[in-house]
């Protein structure tokens, strides 16, 4: 509780000024290491309040094309490439003030993010307080039997952690999957998919950090 007491003192004293952004003003700052190859045209173009669809698409250069596939006052979806995507999302503090969520998704025979949090200046904002951890554990069924041999057999071929976050552009939930079936052969997959978790994990953002 401290801590996330102090980190919202933090917030308030380093953002406060900035509680009214929306997801345009974000991207207009963005600094470029987030999406490599826009200028600041491109970035008003793709905060820009979407006609008659949410879909554009803009030329990078050297780099692919970038695909807007979502949008709205505090949520932003981009296809960075044919195999990854960048989601940016303005989350709201208990003081009315906010940071940014963002994450970073590569697909191929699995997906796998990386998420980051920013204040609305773009100050790196440690995770750890704000995301409970998330591994491997967290996909298996409440009422495994842990000590089975048949379960430690196939615990085994969890060697890999390809988990896949998801934001949403109408809520503050963040949904979590768990997409090793790709990585694992079908066998192994066969004997660990009994103890797994059916749905995704659902996280609810509750204006300090993410709950389970």
């Amino acid at each position: 509780m401290k801590k996330i007491l102090f980190s919202i003192l933090f917030f308030t004293t380093t953002i406060l000024s900035l509680s009214a952004q929306e997801i345009s003003s974000v991207l207009l700052t963005m600094p470029d290491n987030i999406i490599l190859g826009l200028d600041s045209g491109q970035k008003e173009l793709l905060g820009s309040t979407p006609a008659d669809t949410t879909e554009l698409t803009l030329d990078r250069g050297t780099f692919s094309e970038i695909k807007r596939t979502a949008i709205s006052a505090d949520y932003i979806s981009l296809q960075t490439s044919d195999a990854g995507t960048t989601e940016i999302k303005l989350l709201p503090l208990v003081n009315d003030s906010k940071i940014i969520c963002v994450i970073k998704t590569v697909c191929g025979t699995v997906c796998d993010s990386q998420i980051q949090f920013f204040t609305t200046n773009w100050l790196p904002i440690s995770q750890k307080d704000l995301l409970p951890k998330i591994d491997k554990d967290s996909f298996i069924k409440n009422d495994t039997n842990r000590n089975s041999q048949d379960f430690e057999n196939a615990y085994k071929s969890l060697d890999m952690n390809p988990i896949k976050y998801t934001l949403s552009a109408t809520d503050n939930t963040l949904v979590v999957k768990y997409d090793i079936e790709g990585y694992l052969s079908k066998d192994d997959y066969k004997r660990i998919q009994p103890y797994l978790k059916e749905e995704p994990l659902v996280l609810t953002w509750d204006k300090t950090s993410y709950k389970l």
